[in-house]
């Protein structure tokens, strides 16, 4: 249940079911708020999970967690070319400017954002678009997540109290952040952390290949150490006595070029 406030001249909280019921996406072509064309399965078939935020500006609840969201953007890689989600915000009922406004306003004064499209000039011809009624959401925020075989895997996020309530939708679909073409990464069962949970130290080890360096990130992909090898080496032993308690992903480079990931817990 999520509290939904909409505007008839004053704010009115009616409790919902804020959901798609769709399990399969619906494809759709857009314009988004600076003019450029979008096409959901254009992008889904680049082999990228696209996270659809479904909002209009004068929600209450979708103000609050803009900011969040926006977070989550930069952590996951802002929709660059290596990042392995793409987020798009898909706007009810507002107008381009309108949407510009609320960007500065509710994420970040200078940006990047999320792929914005208007409710009133979002369509493909620029002009008024339905796909909140296509994916029948009634209540805002709703926030969605397809997978590049189009099925829609999340079909409500929520709750979001912070940034990092974000991280275990994205996690169950090995999404994570911090690493720009993180889809790239190997998962190499020869590559370990261990302990986890761990103290004060984990030790890296790998089988037939040779340690570079690590670079460890919290839940929200900030990175909070690094340390290179000049040595190569099949094993490493790292102080994490300075982190804090929770979850972290470790950026194993082995062979020079090749990014392995690994998450380990903190206590």
């Amino acid at each position: 249940m999520k509290k939904l406030l909409l505007t008839i001249f004053a704010f009115s909280a009616i409790c919902v079911n804020a959901q798609t019921s769709l399990t399969t996406a619906v494809d759709f072509t857009a314009k988004d708020i600076d003019g450029n064309t979008f096409n959901l399965f254009n992008k889904l078939d680049e082999g990228k999970y696209v996270f659809i935020d479904f909002f209009f500006t004068n929600c209450g609840p979708c103000q609050v967690t803009a900011p969040k969201l926006h977070e989550a953007f930069v952590s996951y890689g802002a929709n660059a070319p290596t990042a392995p989600m793409y987020f798009v915000s898909i706007n009810r009922d507002d107008n381009n400017a309108t949407m510009h406004t609320w960007e500065s306003t509710y994420m970040n004064p200078t940006g990047p954002y999320p792929r914005g499209i208007s409710g009133t000039e979002g369509s493909a011809t620029g002009g008024p678009q339905t796909f909140s009624a296509t994916y029948g959401v009634n209540a805002y925020p709703t926030m969605i997540l397809i997978a590049p075989n189009r099925q829609v895997v999340e079909q409500d996020i929520w709750p979001i109290s912070t940034a990092a309530d974000f991280a275990p939708f994205f996690s169950a679909h090995s999404i994570y952040p911090g690493v720009a073409g993180i889809n790239n990464t190997v998962v190499n069962s020869n590559i370990s952390i261990f302990p986890s949970p761990a103290k004060d130290e984990v030790t890296l080890n790998v089988t037939g290949n040779k340690l570079n360096g690590v670079r460890m990130l919290d839940m929200l992909g900030n990175l909070v150490l690094a340390q290179n090898f000049d040595n190569a080496q099949q094993s490493k032993t790292i102080n994490i006595s300075n982190l804090k308690a929770g979850v972290y992903f470790a950026e194993i480079r082995v062979n020079n070029n090749e990014l392995v990931i690994k998450k380990f817990v903190k206590e």
